[in-house]
């Protein structure tokens, strides 16, 4: 497509309704019926969902491919699937590098903590904690990750609803309302089969979604290498710097240790990911399943950031957000362009926005799933009340629980709605919680000399300050310096011209023409660099080193105040990684008394504790 027909489809996009047709309407039905089939399958065939084991776990006997896939699906939400490319389009590819650290987390984590909750033959990741250190830290870890997870649901929902709303003719309620019905639906008949096998489906329409877009885009701008070439003319092929800067926002350090920390908690300490790795049967099978996520994580991270130059390139001379009165945020940046560029195709738009939709769906089934999970087995299972319950009981139970948790995302999600910056701050409590809480099953894995006084001090220490840091760097609404975007397309039409009103700050409305290059114009940040004296230091912290920091205080301050409060806790052998028992053992004077036999249930074999307890 040439760039007169690329101007003119943005201008005509500009002066109407971007709609969805019947066909679009059609395909989105579809998806979200064949989601709920699949749950309504899983409820009448296998074990029917008639106990706890079934309904959370899939009674442990899924295989490596619906797992992988899930762990894929589930850990990429709408939030990601629309972010990561807008991400592109505003600050070039910085952020692509962040796999790195992502997959060294992921491999850390599969020998760090799964020998370790396989071996304890654990349901959820807190009941690790307790046997560990006490039922008061299990019972504060539970609680912060119900808090964060309920919160993160409506963000989950409202997010990606509010991006399509501004740019489609799907409304935000309709798309809120559908997913969240549908979610709940299938989580509360299927259980943990049905929530892995529709993240294989949604894992798909993601895929297929943006390599669509991919290869669309890229052929209205005259081919990949010309979405290449662009990218470099506008700065967007960026390789991060290599030095340390708190301040920064991007630099190869930030990222890698953000991606690191954020990765290995993930799969280390949130129940979300690791109940998905605890439905396969051996501790093989599920580090089988972790690594085989990462090619496809990484394939669709690439695919993902990709779609980011390819959206540069296709608004290499006209930022809608200087043309459009209908984008007002970079993440709505990708249904705009998946409107424009495939709007005239009966349901190929209906097919992305599919894609869009799924990955609030995944994110969204594996929150509520976890929820259930952690409700019943940290919180209801250990009251004497509940003993008295027989499986299927309690198992009906927990659906019940199931569709409350889905019903108060849709409820949280009208009070979003309803107050903006309830957005913002369930997103900063979401991330908050998880460098702290990796920070005590750190300590549990790696170290027998830390007691749950020390674990707990060292927790709620790290959650203030992080807390504090979060929400003072969120309240002084500082803006990192963005890349220039381009305006002379937008001014090419003149009766197009005469029917927007561009916003270009007065310091750029005298713009330097380039002969080998369209005319940029910076995007100001909200805050101005020569006006940031006064803030606090803390608060320019990048928000990339808020989950390193709260590993790190709970780490050091856990440690340290062991030895100053109580005794070493006593534990079993097997709640150490096995590699760090053994060389504690190997350096202990007793090593010579000391066999390593005892084999541990559920990992093949592997011997992973000895005979005696740790002190």
């Amino acid at each position: 497509m040439n760039e007169t027909m690329l101007l003119s489809n943005t201008t005509l996009a500009s002066q109407q309704q971007l709609t969805l047709g019947n066909v679009d309407y059609f395909v989105i039905v579809v998806m979200l019926l064949i989601s709920s089939g699949i749950g309504l399958y899983f409820r009448f065939s296998g074990g029917k969902q008639k106990t706890t084991q079934e309904f959370f776990l899939a009674g442990r006997t899924m295989s490596v491919f619906p797992v992988a896939f899930s762990i894929m699906a589930s850990g990429n939400s709408a939030i990601t699937y629309l972010g990561v490319p807008s991400d592109m389009y505003v600050y070039g590819t910085h952020f692509a590098f962040i796999i790195l650290g992502n997959t060294a987390g992921a491999l850390a984590a599969g020998f760090l903590f799964l020998p370790v909750f396989f071996c304890t033959n654990a349901s959820t990741t807190y009941e690790y904690l307790e046997k560990r250190f006490g039922r008061v830290l299990r019972i504060i870890c539970s609680l912060s990750f119900s808090i964060q997870a309920i919160l993160y649901i409506a963000v989950v929902l409202y997010a990606p609803a509010l991006a399509l709303s501004a740019v489609t003719s799907l409304s935000i309620w309709t798309s809120v309302i559908s997913v969240g019905v549908v979610c709940t639906f299938y989580c509360t008949l299927g259980g943990m089969k049905a929530v892995l096998w529709t993240d294989v489906f949604q894992a798909t329409l993601m895929y297929g979604g943006m390599i669509i877009m991919v290869i669309k885009g890229s052929s209205d701008v005259g081919g990949f290498q010309t979405v290449i070439s662009r990218s470099i003319e506008g700065g967007r092929l960026l390789v991060p710097g290599f030095f340390i800067d708190f301040t920064t926002r991007y630099t190869f350090f930030n990222i890698f240790i953000y991606g690191f920390v954020t990765t290995l908690s993930a799969y280390g300490a949130s129940q979300m990911q690791v109940q998905r790795l605890l439905t396969v049967s051996t501790l093989k099978k599920a580090q089988w399943a972790l690594f085989a996520s990462l090619p496809c994580t990484f394939v669709f991270h690439i695919v993902n950031c990709f779609t980011g130059l390819v959206l540069y390139a296709y608004f290499y001379h006209c930022d809608p957000q200087a043309a459009d009165n209908k984008i007002t945020k970079p993440d709505q940046l990708l249904p705009y362009f998946s409107m424009i560029s495939l709007g005239q195709y009966p349901g190929v738009a209906g097919l992305c926005i599919c894609g869009m939709l799924s990955a609030a769906l995944s994110t969204m089934s594996s929150m509520v799933n976890s929820l259930s999970t952690v409700t019943v087995e940290d919180f209801m299972k250990p009251v004497c009340a509940m003993k008295g319950l027989g499986e299927e009981r309690t198992a009906f139970v927990a659906k019940m629980i199931t569709l409350c948790y889905g019903t108060i995302g849709l409820l949280l999600t009208y009070i979003v709605a309803s107050f903006g910056n309830v957005l913002q701050a369930s997103t900063i409590v979401y991330g908050l919680v998880a460098g702290p809480t990796l920070g005590v099953f750190l300590l549990g894995v790696l170290t027998a000399r830390t007691n749950e006084k020390g674990a707990i001090i060292g927790l709620l220490c790290s959650i203030s300050v992080t807390a504090w840091i979060s929400f003072g760097s969120a309240s002084t609404n500082i803006a990192h310096p963005k890349l220039p975007v381009s305006t002379d397309g937008c001014f090419a039409n003149q009766s197009f011209m005469s029917n927007i009103t561009p916003s270009v700050p007065k310091e750029y409305s005298s713009l330097e023409s380039f002969s080998t290059m369209p005319t940029f114009m910076p995007v100001t940040s909200s805050v101005e660099e020569d006006s940031q004296d006064h803030i606090f230091p803390l608060y320019k912290i990048s928000y990339m080193w808020f989950s390193p920091i709260g590993v790190m205080i709970t780490v050091i301050l856990g440690y340290c105040c062991s030895y100053l409060f109580g005794k070493p806790t006593v534990f079993e052998d097997n709640l150490l990684n096995p590699i760090v028992y053994k060389m504690k053992m190997r350096s202990s004077k007793e090593k010579e008394n000391v066999e390593l036999t005892t084999i541990c249930p559920l990992t093949n074999g592997v011997n992973l504790k000895g005979e005696h307890s740790v002190r």
